[in-house]
């Protein structure tokens, strides 16, 4: 379960987590294939405004040798259309990421990892950019949805 910043969620998380189960599989799955398409609207959002879950904006792009940043355009947008940044959602799980080689792209970006910049190339030493995350906004975010789906008893 995500860390909970404001006192009394825990029990309330707790109960949540026992509602949820008392829902039908299809129920649930309906719930987290909601949850996951808002998580990830709001991802894309995110590498839009180039920034990472918390808020802080990502390390720009070196300048070339002659001093200008390359491509002074946004960074990883192909990274948020929604064939890149897929949806897994089962009865009791959901998830959003990447799979093959955007995993891999997204995986050096994502972790501050080192690779090649192309097939050939030098090997480059990336800063940490993080593409996917849960903000604590989008924790209410998913707590409102849980709490309106055990409302209305799907």
């Amino acid at each position: 379960m995500a860390r909970t910043e404001i006192k009394g969620f825990a029990e309330f998380d707790a109960w949540i987590d026992h509602a949820i189960r008392a829902l039908s599989p299809a129920g649930r799955k309906k719930l987290l294939r909601d949850v996951a398409r808002e998580v990830r609207r709001r991802n894309q959002q995110r590498i839009t405004r180039q920034t990472d879950p918390d808020g802080n904006k990502w390390q720009p792009r070196k300048p070339d040798r002659e001093g200008n940043i390359r491509g002074a355009k946004k960074m990883m947008l192909g990274f948020r259309k929604a064939r890149r940044m897929v949806i897994s959602v089962t009865p009791s799980a959901a998830s959003v990421g990447f799979r093959g080689k955007t995993a891999s792209i997204a995986s050096v970006h994502h972790y501050g990892a080192s690779d090649y910049v192309e097939k050939g190339g030098p090997r480059v030493k990336y800063p940490e950019r993080p593409l996917l995350g849960v903000s604590s906004e989008d924790l209410r975010m998913i707590r409102g949805k849980l709490i309106d789906a055990i409302a209305s008893g799907n």
